[in-house]
């Protein structure tokens, strides 16, 4: 399965949109890995998509709070439940003989990637917006294309 990050669900803040183009990379390097079979790479990658997490999550939360966002504690915490739940999700990964379990692994992978900024990062986009910091967008979804590479295909408007 890929993921596409879709302008639909752009924040509008050029750090924080490319930090989620990187998170969605990481998420396709494994994708890649699974499947070419390549699965002894994907704790290393893995260990890679938690770190683009990590400052992801870090940065933004700096840029919220320089900016004065009521809710960037709950933000915060929110943050810290992902990445608890992507470390847990990450011990279901190391058994490099069972691809099942890894590509379970990057299912919950993604779903961790949509509910950051799905749930969490379109909360404060209006704020953004009232605080003239990014331009209010008026967006036509148009389907997203499958990659020819894969089977499945997930877009992420977010």
């Amino acid at each position: 399965m890929k993921i596409e990050l879709l302008e639909t669900f752009i924040t509008g803040h050029p750090v924080i949109d490319r930090q989620h183009r990187s998170i969605v990379d990481a998420i396709n390097g494994v994708s890649d890995a699974i499947n070419s079979g390549a699965y002894d790479r994907c704790a290393i990658l893995l260990d890679d998509f938690l770190g683009i997490c990590e400052n992801h999550f870090t940065t933004e939360e700096k840029i919220l709070e320089d900016l004065g966002y009521p809710g960037v504690k709950e933000h915060a915490v929110f943050h810290q439940e992902l990445i608890l739940k992507a470390r847990a999700v990450k011990s279901l990964c190391m058994d490099t003989h069972k691809p099942d379990s890894i590509k379970r692994c990057f299912d919950e992978m993604a779903t961790l990637l949509i509910e950051d900024v799905v749930k969490g990062d379109l909360q404060f986009v209006s704020f953004l917006i009232d605080q003239n910091v990014v331009e209010p967008r008026i967006h036509t979804h148009t389907p997203a294309k499958p990659d020819s590479s894969s089977n499945h295909h997930r877009t992420l408007n977010g």
